[in-house]
């Protein structure tokens, strides 16, 4: 069973943090519904998010924002998206990150699309404490809604040390990237799970736009689920990636995004809707424990406290005694 202190819509509201210490990492993950094409009014919402947990941000350590956080996800062209790619010399994305890192005292890490030369990239920026670009991550494995305009990135990423970061190495991946290439590559080839086996990664931050439905499903297909089945058909779904990795003293941060967007965007003749799957959460997948996960609709910023020590720590112990069975794989 994946042990937590259940899926709850005001699950932020409840969290009083502690003391902050040596043997905690605080983490937090912006879940919001990002409005299509209106980078800066994005941003502002994601301020405001941030600002209403200004309390319990204190002694944060790392901040993670969904997958093409201020853009929205479906764009149907090369030309299309142009509009809204950011590089070296005008990147708005990176620019809020940095900004926002300084402020916060913490890493930030954030989903944008870029152009590289004459590449266009679905990427994540991570920045430092100190206000300073970390290195930028590209998405390795492409979905279908990519493929309109990006290329895929060249492999996946980890890196020994991040500055502001008291546990590595540091994986990162961008939704797509825990799944099988092209969805052709034999589920029990966990490229995205053995590849942070082997460098070694003890914290795996992870972006996402993860959809309820593939953009070309029929429209039968498109049915009504409860947040809780969506959240625990993903949770399952993302642990059932990570097999290779379960039992290893590895943290899986995620940050994933809400809301709709129409099919439209993507040139679909249709009035469908593409709805995103939320449950942003925090994994111990050393015990398949969820620390803490959001609904898979709330706007909401999730703040957790992961116990550094073994599970010796009084943090953890408290954990384990609330926990609930309640989502097997």
């Amino acid at each position: 069973p994946i042990h937590g202190s259940c899926l709850r819509t005001k699950c932020s509201a409840a969290f009083v943090p502690p003391m902050c210490s040596p043997e905690l990492l605080r983490v937090a993950c912006l879940q919001f519904a990002p409005s299509h094409g209106r980078v800066r009014e994005n941003m502002a919402r994601a301020d405001a998010l941030l600002k209403a947990r200004k309390a319990d941000l204190e002694g944060l350590r790392l901040l993670v924002l969904p997958e093409m956080a201020f853009t929205g996800y479906q764009w149907r062209s090369k030309e299309d998206i142009d509009a809204v790619l950011e590089d070296d010399s005008n990147s708005p994305t990176s620019d809020w990150c940095r900004r926002t890192a300084a402020r916060l005292g913490c890493v930030v890490c954030c989903g944008f699309p870029r152009r590289k030369s004459l590449r266009r990239l679905n990427s994540m920026v991570v920045a430092s404490p100190g206000g300073e670009l970390v290195d930028i991550i590209d998405k390795h494995h492409l979905y279908a809604t990519d493929k309109t305009w990006a290329e895929a990135g060249t492999g996946f990423r980890s890196l020994g040390v991040v500055p502001g970061l008291p546990l590595g190495p540091v994986g990162f991946g961008i939704c797509m990237d825990i799944n099988p290439r092209e969805f052709q590559v034999p589920d029990e080839d966990y490229e995205f799970a053995k590849f942070h086996l082997e460098k070694g990664s003890r914290l795996i931050v992870f972006s996402s736009a993860w959809c309820r439905n593939h953009p070309d499903d029929s429209p039968s297909a498109f049915v009504d689920k409860t947040d809780e089945q969506v959240s625990e058909e993903l949770l399952n779904s993302w642990l059932r990636r990570l097999y290779p990795l379960l039992g290893r003293d590895v943290y899986f941060v995620v940050a994933d995004r809400v809301g709709e967007e129409a099919l439209e965007l993507l040139g679909k003749d249709t009035d469908q809707r593409s709805r995103f799957c939320g449950t942003s959460c925090v994994i111990s997948l050393k015990d398949k424990r969820v620390l803490k996960a959001l609904s898979a609709s709330e706007e909401a910023v999730l703040v957790v406290d992961v116990p550094l020590k073994k599970e010796s720590s009084d943090l953890a112990k408290q954990l384990t005694s609330v926990a609930s069975p309640w989502i097997s794989v």
